[in-house]
């Protein structure tokens, strides 16, 4: 029995089915991005969506000099804050009373700059976050699971 258990928490890890894969959730609920990695999620239709934060987590511990933030949605064209779309100042984005219809890829570019102390040379950089959102019907479990989720330990 012991045996069959630890097999299962191995393949699971391996799988990566349960625990947190490509972004990292804080405790005020904001989801941030992983570059090249797309974030799923799963929000139960006619709820608000978590905060998706256009950057990752490390990013969002640095000191970050003139972002910007485009939002791209599933529709492959800018979003604009509406009463479903909610877009704050510093590049976060909230979905409310979703439904099935706005599922789909959400991609958020954040530019900024760089400066140099030897020499102040300003660089500009671009990174793109991908987050794909789904409306589901009920409280049912999906796998495999959504990459934010966390199982409890076994």
């Amino acid at each position: 029995m012991r045996a069959w258990v630890l097999l299962s928490a191995v393949l699971w890890y391996l799988t990566g089915v349960g625990w947190q894969r490509s972004s990292e959730r804080t405790g005020k609920g904001f989801i941030y991005g992983k570059p090249g990695h797309p974030v799923k999620i799963y929000v139960k239709l006619h709820h608000n969506s978590p905060i998706l934060a256009c950057m990752d987590y490390k990013r969002a511990k640095k000191e970050t000099v003139d972002p910007t933030y485009t939002w791209i949605g599933p529709n492959e064209k800018p979003l604009t804050e509406n009463n479903r779309i909610n877009i704050t100042k510093t590049g976060k984005l909230k979905v409310e009373d979703f439904l099935e219809a706005l599922s789909g890829l959400y991609t958020c570019t954040l530019s900024y700059k760089t400066v140099r102390a030897e020499t102040q040379e300003e660089t500009i950089v671009k990174q793109r976050y991908d987050f794909m959102i789904f409306g589901k019907r009920s409280d049912r479990r999906i796998f495999p699971e959504p990459s934010i989720y966390l199982l409890s330990r076994l």
